[in-house]
């Protein structure tokens, strides 16, 4: 055991066992998303394709998650947020089954060359919390995926958090406009990926996409670490 060990002790985020954020057995409690959905309407789709009667003119075409908002998943994201991202990040991809990150390989299937962009923070929060956890994220998907990473969007509006918000029609209007394209980036012709941690009613991850096809964007999907 190290000194950094000793004196700043690792306690397990599930149970507060000593030595690891994400222990052994606490791991195997992470559940894993089987069923995709469209992000729309909610009903199952494959690979979460958005249905072609759900499609909106500048919506998402599609979204991956890969784990259920369980308590220890809301623990973990809530870490990643706001203290220790990189150390949670590398025990969680020791600890998850390979078969748990298989399916974001589908993304590398698709004929469309892909893009990753991460969810970005307003100016003010990234300098509060020193790092974008979206960013981190990407990083750690495309350690499976291997696209090429772009940072073209940014946080215009400062918004609220939306994990204080429980009406769906308050998440809506709390992310109108709240992003905007990076002055002289062009999106025109290419596809993208969102990077996020968690979606529930998926407001953020529309409008952001949203704002992408407005700019000329083929295709935009999603990839977020759990589904609310």
């Amino acid at each position: 055991m190290s000194i950094k060990d000793l004196l700043f002790p690792k306690f397990c985020l599930g149970c507060g066992y000593i030595g690891t954020y994400i222990c052994s057995r606490c791991a195997s409690s992470l559940e894993y998303v089987k069923d995709d959905i469209c992000l729309y309407c909610q009903h199952s789709s494959l690979f979460g394709f958005t249905h072609p009667v759900c499609q909106k003119k500048y919506g998402l075409d599609g979204i991956l998650s890969i784990f259920s908002y369980n308590n220890l998943m809301k623990k973990i994201i809530k870490n990643i947020k706001y203290r220790l991202a990189t150390e949670v990040l590398r025990e969680l991809e020791s600890v998850v089954k390979p078969e748990m990150l298989s399916k974001i390989l589908f993304y590398k299937k698709i004929k469309y060359r892909f893009y990753l962009q991460p969810i970005p923070l307003h100016l003010r929060r990234l300098r509060d919390r020193g790092f974008n956890q979206a960013l981190l994220l990407a990083q750690f998907f495309n350690r499976y995926l291997d696209f090429d990473e772009k940072d073209i969007l940014i946080r215009k509006k400062e918004t609220l958090s939306q994990a204080t918000m429980k009406e769906t029609k308050d998440r809506y209007f709390n992310m109108l406009g709240a992003f905007a394209l990076r002055q002289g980036e062009s999106v025109s012709g290419k596809n993208f990926i969102l990077i996020d941690d968690v979606a529930t009613t998926g407001a953020t991850i529309k409008e952001a996409a949203k704002i992408l096809k407005k700019n000329g964007a083929n295709k935009v999907f999603a990839l977020t670490l759990a589904k609310g």
